[in-house]
Order: C-alpha cells, then sequence, then structure tokens
C-alpha cells in the first residue's frame, strides 16, 4: 500500500519516510544495483551508438564499422543482464489468470513451483551458456574483435543469477509479492 503525502502546518505536504523492506539481504541488493547499473550502461551505449550511425550517415568521415556490432552486443547485455533482477524483483512476464482462481496455501504452491522451474530452466541455460563458451575460445566478432565467448558469459552470468533469485523465490514463496516498480529507488 503507497504512504500518503503528509501535509505540514505552512509547507507543501512532504512525502512520509519509504517502508523499509527487509525481504532481502544487501548482498542482493547490492548484486541487483550493479545489474542495473550495468543495464543503464548498455542503455546508454546503444543510444549512443545509434546517434553515431544516424550522424555518420550525414558526416562520412565518421563512420565506423564497430559502432553497429557495438549497439548490437549492447543489447545483448542488456537482455541478459537483467534476467536475475527481474526475477528477483517480480518483474518478470507472469500468467496473472491463476494469481486471481487461486489463493492461501495453494498460491504459495503455484508461486513455489513456478519458481522452482524458472530457476531449472535458468540452470539449464547456464550450462547451454557454459557450453557454447567451451565451444568456441578463440572465435572474435568480425569488427570490434571481442573474443565470442564474451558475449556467451553475459547471458550465462545473467541465468546464474536467475537461478539463485528463483531458488530463493522458491523458500520465501509464502511471503507477499511486492509490486514491481521500475522507478524504485534503490
Amino acid at each position: 500500500m503507497a504512504a500518503e503525502p503528509v501535509a505540514t502546518p505552512g509547507g507543501p505536504p512532504s512525502r512520509p519516510e519509504p517502508e523499509q523492506h527487509s525481504r532481502e539481504p544487501a548482498v542482493l541488493r547490492t548484486w541487483a544495483a550493479a545489474e542495473l547499473w550495468i543495464a543503464c550502461l548498455a542503455l546508454a551505449t546503444i543510444f549512443l551508438s545509434v546517434l553515431w550511425q544516424v550522424i555518420s550517415r550525414y558526416v562520412p568521415a565518421l563512420n565506423w564499422p564497430g559502432v553497429s556490432e557495438l549497439a548490437n552486443y549492447s543489447l545483448i547485455v542488456l537482455t541478459f543482464s537483467m534476467v536475475g533482477y527481474l526475477i528477483g524483483n517480480n518483474g518478470h512476464i507472469t500468467i496473472q489468470v491463476i494469481d486471481y482462481l487461486v489463493k492461501g496455501r495453494a498460491f504459495v504452491v503455484v508461486k513455489a513451483v513456478s519458481a522452482a522451474v524458472t530457476g531449472l530452466i535458468c540452470a539449464v541455460l547456464v550450462w547451454e551458456a557454459w557450453e557454447l563458451i567451451q565451444a568456441y575460445p578463440t572465435r572474435t566478432t568480425a569488427a570490434l574483435g571481442i573474443p565470442i565467448w564474451m558475449f556467451y558469459a553475459v547471458p550465462m552470468l545473467g541465468f546464474v543469477s536467475g537461478t539463485v533469485r528463483a531458488v530463493i523465490r522458491v523458500f520465501t514463496a509464502a511471503r507477499e509479492d511486492v509490486p514491481f516498480d521500475a522507478a524504485e529507488a534503490r
């Protein structure tokens, strides 16, 4: 439930202190903050790369083939770096029909089972990413020369994060979910 602004005598309403949620240990909050920073840097890189591409159409001297690769790979980093964050903060895609139909202990079971399945899928994807890293240890990107294994490591780390967060959600299924708020202050 959102806190209402409090009117102060002789001044504008002030915001009450935000409620402290002790649902995650400091390590997970720090981990989530790092994931958000990586995602923000990737988003900024995508924006600047696309802007560079637009400007280079009008100023041919600025044309650089690596900028397209940079934008593409930044999208990969953005996508996979947010896997664990979204799973841990109830921001992943869910089918909420079940949430409205099932109540009580059955709902806790549904949440625990869905978190377990999510964790299992993430663990399998970690294994697959590891296999891809092993399969292409010396291959590099065409324009930038970045080792391909680094781009397989990003999804692997994202899915490791997702696995950990999903396992935590299995054991905290009885707790009430806090609605996801992308604008929350960390």
